[in-house]
């Protein structure tokens, strides 16, 4: 039987949670990207450019970032080399493109932190990256 207050864990448990992290926060972020790979042209000449640079430049950043490597998590390859676009693209969104404001820094958190911990423990058993490293 299950006991909630139960500290154990089994590998298997770690690999699948791992797994669903990995598989969630990608799809979700490839949603984010996709909505802006296909309106493209509308969005650039307003996209908001932190560092300076155009519109278009900012926005094709971020696609890549959302969607590419999105992807790449999504299905666990080159997973922790992915996942530092994606890092450095929140902790813009936090810091800078939504600084101050906790109710549009909320969802940017959540995937800074899920992120963080898809770098830390490494894409899992359940991943192509897996097959490479055998």
């Amino acid at each position: 039987m299950l006991r909630v207050n139960s500290i154990k864990y089994s590998q298997g448990g770690v690999q699948f949670s791992l797994f669903i992290l990995r598989v969630g926060t990608g799809l979700l972020m490839l949603t984010h990207g996709w909505s802006k790979l296909t309106n493209f042209s509308e969005m650039a000449p307003h996209f908001f450019a932190p560092f300076h640079v155009s519109g278009y430049v900012s926005l094709g950043a971020v696609v890549f970032s959302e969607v590419v490597c999105a992807f790449l998590v999504t299905i666990g390859l080159l997973t922790r080399v992915a996942l530092i676009p994606l890092l450095i693209q929140m902790l813009v969104v936090v810091l800078v493109v939504h600084q101050g404001d906790f109710s549009h820094q909320e969802l940017g958190l959540h995937f800074l932190l899920a992120f963080i911990v898809l770098l830390v423990l490494g894409p899992g058993r359940f991943s192509v990256d897996r097959l490479f490293s055998r």
